[in-house]
């Protein structure tokens, strides 16, 4: 797994700007998207901040998606969904499966039906017409000017400063300032400290391998998970036998 802990993009570009001598060919825009660009290409869970909408001060006080009309604007930082449950009673939500928007006026909709969203161009959909709902999702970190942060990780920041050296060796290719050879080396490095840091971030810690195994040793299944929002997804099964059992037959608790 990748260190804790995030770190700003101005020591990437103080890092490029040492190892490669490209100071004429670094712009700050360009720094910007690539940095989210490469994110997307590392895509790697770690990287990301988890944000709840749910007013909660440890949680960073953020407030829950105001649904009006069957629709709510997610986050502007919303970069993947987690979970969803409404706010007020905690009832869990699925996915809208139907190839139409279920909406609870409509009365040939089952009214004791799940609570079904859609997420789409930023908006969450769902078949309940008003309320709020409590919204688990990964967001982008970024500093209090909205500039881009990236985990304090060797491996992450490697991989990110090995995408944006690769791009500004691309764009001087391009413009035949640099040959194929060593822009070639350059894309190899990328591709080399990508691979490692996803390799990395995969790797779980001895307590995320407990959890894991926790969930793949069992007797019995739990396919309702989704009812308590998988809280006890993790926990492990707890058996004991009857003194007064001759065979020591368990009893199983879920």
């Amino acid at each position: 797994m990748l260190n804790p802990g995030y770190t700003s993009i101005e020591r990437i570009v103080e890092n490029v700007i040492r190892d490669t001598g490209f100071t004429d060919e670094i712009s700050w825009s360009d720094i910007v998207e690539w940095v989210f660009i490469a994110q997307e290409l590392i895509n790697v869970p770690n990287s990301y901040i988890k944000k709840v909408t749910d007013d909660n001060k440890d949680w960073g006080n953020y407030p829950p998606v105001q649904i009006v009309n069957g629709r709510g604007e997610l986050p502007c930082d919303f970069h993947k969904l987690i979970s969803i449950r409404e706010y007020c009673n905690k009832l869990p939500t699925v996915g809208d499966t139907g190839n139409f928007l279920q909406s609870k006026n409509d009365p040939n909709i089952n009214h004791y039906s799940n609570i079904t969203y859609t997420i789409n161009n930023g908006y969450v959909f769902t078949n309940i017409e008003e309320g709020y709902l409590e919204v688990a999702y990964w967001a982008f970190p970024t500093d209090e000017n909205g500039i881009p942060m990236i985990p304090d990780d060797v491996m992450y920041l490697k991989a990110v400063e090995a995408f944006l050296t690769e791009r500004i060796a691309r764009r001087m290719w391009l413009q035949d300032k640099l040959s194929t050879d060593k822009y070639r080396a350059l894309e190899q490095d990328w591709l080399f400290y990508v691979n490692s840091a996803r390799t990395k971030s995969s790797l779980p810690s001895y307590e995320q391998a407990e959890a894991l195994k926790n969930q793949i040793l069992r007797l019995v299944t739990r396919p309702s998970q989704n009812t308590w929002n998988y809280e006890t997804l993790s926990n492990q099964e707890q058996a004991y036998t009857s003194r007064y059992s001759h065979i020591r037959r368990p009893n199983i608790y879920i």
